[in-house]
């Protein structure tokens, strides 16, 4: 794999192609509209989320200094906070006291007949042992324009697919081979700032080489395991993405205790790898992975 990253962005794209072109080689792409086919690029909003599960109680997730902190709302208080905060009309937008951001939220605690809305999206595109449980895999990401996402990778070292269903997301990519430049800190997470390097105090990153990339609303990204990646909002978005594995990247995943993968890392990763080397069917293990799906790392 190369030292640093070349994003492809393409208009179609089958699994095979996919697969062949994109997995094999852990080389990430954008697929433009590649969910657009489908009734939630369309359908979903922050008024279908207030209908649907404006009772339910989420989970915010805010960095600082010191880490992640959390607070507990109404879903569909923070809706509200959101429109609030993009129309400009209260105290909170003219402060510029930006909401919180819906981190990592399993989708269908959100949307429960999500599968439904997404059936247009190939299963393909996801090792058979998902088939067409694959939207039991997914998180929801929602929150206001400006929201970041510190530099990290995903802590179970899986394939990673980004959908975008609303509003656009800023990505810088790095090759997981730079994260010596990035000044990784507890596993997953880099103290360099890519948007403002301070390079008194992080000069390695000098040698990195980031690549940015604006995914669209119906856009797919693509990112390999160890993929770093930072992550802006530039409008208010919604977002979900699904963390994956095939055969041999389960199985690196269950044998990364060796690299200091938190042992409750090793756990999930060793479920699936369970279930893929074995024949377990995903309806039958997922029971054992779900709270993966609400981890806070």
């Amino acid at each position: 794999m190369s030292i640093s990253y070349k994003i492809d962005r393409v208009a179609h794209l089958s699994p095979e192609e996919f697969v062949a072109g994109y997995v094999r080689h852990r080389r990430p792409v954008l697929i433009s509209k590649g969910f657009e086919g489908c009734a939630a690029r369309h359908v979903w909003s922050l008024d279908h989320l207030r209908r649907r599960a404006g009772e339910r109680r989420i989970v915010l997730k805010d960095w600082d200094e010191s880490g992640i902190r959390l607070s507990h709302v109404r879903l569909d208080a923070y809706v509200d906070s959101l429109e609030r905060y993009e129309a400009g009309d209260d105290e909170e937008a003219a402060s510029r006291r930006r909401p919180p951001y819906l981190h990592d939220v399993p989708l269908t605690s959100i949307l429960a007949d999500a599968a439904a809305d997404l059936e247009q999206f190939p299963c393909g595109f996801f090792p058979a042992w998902y088939g067409a449980d694959w939207p039991k895999f997914a998180q929801l990401f929602l929150g206001p324009s400006g929201s970041v996402t510190p530099l990290h990778f995903d802590c179970l070292l899986t394939h990673n697919l980004f959908f975008q269903v609303m509003g656009r997301k800023k990505f810088t990519l790095l090759p997981y081979k730079q994260l010596v430049y990035c000044y990784p800190r507890d596993w997953r997470w880099c103290a360099v700032d890519v948007e403002n390097p301070d390079y008194d105090r992080h000069p390695l990153f000098r040698s990195a080489s980031p690549v940015e990339v604006v995914v669209e609303p119906g856009d797919v990204l693509y990112m390999p395991p160890g993929a770093l990646h930072h992550v802006r909002s530039l409008d208010c978005g919604l977002s979900f993405n699904v963390d994956w594995h095939t055969k041999e990247s389960a199985l690196r995943g269950a044998l990364a205790f060796a690299r200091g993968m938190p042992m409750k890392n090793v756990y999930y990763n060793s479920v699936i790898a369970f279930g893929m080397w074995t024949g377990v069917a995903a309806r039958v293990l997922f029971p054992y992975y779900r709270s993966y799906l609400d981890y806070v790392s």
